[in-house]
């Protein structure tokens, strides 16, 4: 007899959620399925987030490798093996996803899953990041219009100006992806953002929320934004405090005059103004904020003192014909000073050679009068005073004349699950954070796919947190505390090290289930616990 083993560890969590919310049948039955396919578009899916969501840092051009060593029969279905998740088998599911349509088919797997579970999100939380790539991706200038995006230099959010770039839009609602995009490397966000609004919005608030609220930072705050879509559609932006208006209110702020809230460390004050479109600004102040930024400007005051000291010291070595070129010299360099002033200032004359006179003075020479600058400096109080006065506020708009200032800044707050679901697509051990594919429509079609894996990490976290909630019921956290709120990511580590005994290649029992893993599996439902018990 011949033993081997197969490692299950948390993926029988990931092929459960699969299983629950019919993913694969769901992407068949929108993409369609060749009769001569032994491996369907939906199960290439499944395999792919199996590789994504098991951390183990493996490209898909190592897929195969991945495979064989995980039960595929109980992950995806009795009929497939290993070997059918070949590089080919991979590379033409992703071209048909690209050709169905990548954003709309994600928009009904997303919308679709989280109605079986009663799952629901009024705000839409919206934003862009961009992810660098190796290589050239150079078309020949007459082909850029076939191309679906196109892979150039752009603003980096990854601080990689060296590398070309694509960009991501991503929807976020209560944790959940709703909507996933792949633009060129220079997609604007400013006219991006308007423009999913209008060709989506309409769509999400029928099979949504009919009273959803956009979400956005200061990149969508422009007069011709906000007036192309305020009639249909509700929204809350920061305001960019570039704007005049913006600069003007943050200035007469006072924080004597706000209202505190229930926000530890947040207060605020709110007027209506007209820019563009009738709406409300709130100005915000926060005091983490306020102290983060204190402690940025003492930094900034301390580099231009250090600044300032070598100017003058060159500064006083340099001759001037008169005392009043000398004195206008040093204004101007003072005013480039943010957080300094002159304080005490001498002047020094000289009798100096005419230029090529070498030697010592002859008792015939004309000598030349010249004047020397020496100063001293310090802190400008008044100059500091009002920029501290500015620090640690913000401005929010909304066209909203429903929601309290307060449920504004605290749905604001919430933007971080858009930066949260970035983080996940970015993580090192995610195999989107090396993306070698050198076909743009593939590009596309993978990023669908990462946010898919994203979707089924969000449902199991969700499902597991409100099952905990329901029971009243807990599970050790990293430190052995218990928590009703564990990410998936410490359930994942949990899971960790229960494999699947086979004997003459046929599967005979599930190995090193403890009573934890019974427990959580129990918490997620029947099919998770089927697939662990098999």
């Amino acid at each position: 007899m011949e033993y081997s083993s197969k490692s299950l560890d948390h993926l029988g969590i990931v092929a459960g959620v699969c299983k629950e919310i019919e993913l694969a049948a769901e992407i068949d039955r929108i993409v369609g399925i060749d009769k001569r396919q032994k491996v369907t578009t939906g199960e290439s899916v499944e395999a792919m987030i199996l590789n994504a969501l098991g951390f183990v840092s493996k490209p898909l051009y190592l897929f195969p490798e991945f495979m064989k060593t995980k039960p595929v029969e109980l992950l995806i279905g009795e009929h497939l093996s290993w070997k059918d998740f070949n590089d080919d088998t991979l590379g033409r599911s992703l071209d048909r996803l690209y050709e169905t349509g990548t954003e709309e088919t994600f928009l009904q797997i997303a919308i679709n899953a989280y109605k079986k579970y009663g799952f629901k999100g009024r705000f839409l939380h919206h934003d862009t990041t961009t992810f660098s790539v190796h290589g050239e991706y150079e078309h020949e200038e007459g082909d850029l219009d076939a191309v679906p995006i196109e892979v150039t230099y752009g603003h980096s959010k990854d601080n990689r100006p060296d590398l070309k770039q694509f960009v991501t839009s991503l929807i976020m609602s209560k944790e959940l992806p709703l909507f996933i995009q792949t633009l060129s490397g220079n997609a604007s966000d400013k006219n991006h953002f308007r423009e999913i609004a209008k060709n989506y919005g309409n769509f999400l608030k029928e099979n949504w929320d009919k009273d959803c609220i956009w979400v956005w930072d200061s990149a969508f705050y422009s007069k011709d934004n906000l007036k192309a879509i305020s009639e249909k559609h509700k929204w809350i932006t920061r305001v960019p405090e570039t704007l005049s208006d913006a600069k003007e209110l943050l200035k007469i702020s006072d924080l004597k005059d706000m209202n505190q809230t229930s926000l530890d460390g947040y207060s605020l004050l709110s007027t209506e103004i007209t820019y563009g479109v009738k709406q409300r600004w709130i100005v915000i102040f926060s005091q983490k904020a306020y102290e983060r930024e204190s402690k940025t400007l003492k930094k900034s005051i301390t580099k231009e003192r250090e600044v300032i000291e070598k100017q003058l010291w060159h500064f006083s070595n340099d001759d001037f014909y008169c005392k009043e070129d000398a004195l206008q010299a040093l204004q101007e360099m003072a005013r480039e000073w943010k957080y300094h002033k002159v304080k005490n200032i001498a002047i020094q004359e000289s009798r100096k050679k005419k230029e090529g006179n070498v030697g010592r003075p002859k008792k015939n020479d004309v000598l030349k009068i010249m004047c020397n600058v020496t100063s001293s400096f310090e802190e400008d109080e008044e100059k500091i005073k009002k920029v501290l006065f500015r620090k640690g506020k913000f401005i929010l708009a909304t066209n909203d004349d429903k929601m309290s200032d307060e449920d504004i800044l605290k749905t604001y707050k919430d933007q971080q699950s858009v930066e949260r679901g970035f983080r996940f697509l970015k993580d090192p051990l995610f195999f989107a954070h090396s993306i070698f594919l050198k076909n743009e429509s593939r590009i596309i079609a993978l990023v669908m796919v990462m946010g898919l894996a994203l979707m089924i990490y969000s449902i199991a976290q969700r499902k597991l947190r409100e099952a905990l909630l329901r029971e009243n019921q807990a599970i050790p956290d990293q430190t052995g505390k218990p928590t009703k709120k564990p990410t998936m990511r410490r359930v994942f580590q949990v899971f960790e090290g229960i494999t699947v005994l086979y004997e003459n290649e046929k599967r005979v029992m599930i190995m090193n289930l403890n009573d934890m893993h019974r427990k959580i599996l129990s918490l997620f439902g029947n099919i998770y616990e089927r697939i662990y018990c098999a």
